[in-house]
């Protein structure tokens, strides 16, 4: 019976997110390949099932790009379908603050261990402008 438990345990662990810790928001900010200021316009998921393993795609309006490592910044952006693997659930009409990677083949991806936040409750929005990365 402890075997079972401590395997069950073991399991939860191994699958949940695991993130670097920075130091300030503007170190997140210039580890970012991009930061910006979306409205989720749609979402498009693959999975048939809530125990899909496909990504899901937002579409987003970029209102406002504050960071890019990219001269266009696609209006896809690309997250796991699952916590564990540290994809977002973003809510279609709302604003959000996103900052992820961008893969070579140009994906915009966004993930837990980025920038998310809800655009209402980000603190100092003008510092957002003066980051030297």
């Amino acid at each position: 019976m402890k075997f079972l438990i401590l395997l069950a345990a073991c399991i939860a662990i191994s699958e949940a997110c695991s993130c670097v810790q920075f130091d300030s928001r503007k170190d997140l900010f210039c580890a970012s390949d991009y930061v910006s200021r979306v409205k989720v316009i749609s979402l498009k998921n693959p999975n048939t099932s809530p125990e899909g393993i496909l990504d899901v795609t937002y579409t987003v309006e970029h209102i406002c790009i504050y960071r890019s490592t990219v001269k266009h910044l696609s209006n896809k952006i690309t997250t796991p379908s699952q916590n564990p693997a540290c994809g977002v659930e973003l809510a279609i009409g709302k604003e959000y603050l996103l900052g992820g990677s961008i893969d070579k083949n140009g994906v915009v991806r966004a993930h837990l261990c980025g920038i998310v936040e809800e655009w209402s409750t980000v603190e100092d929005k003008n510092a957002l402008k003066t980051y030297k990365c």
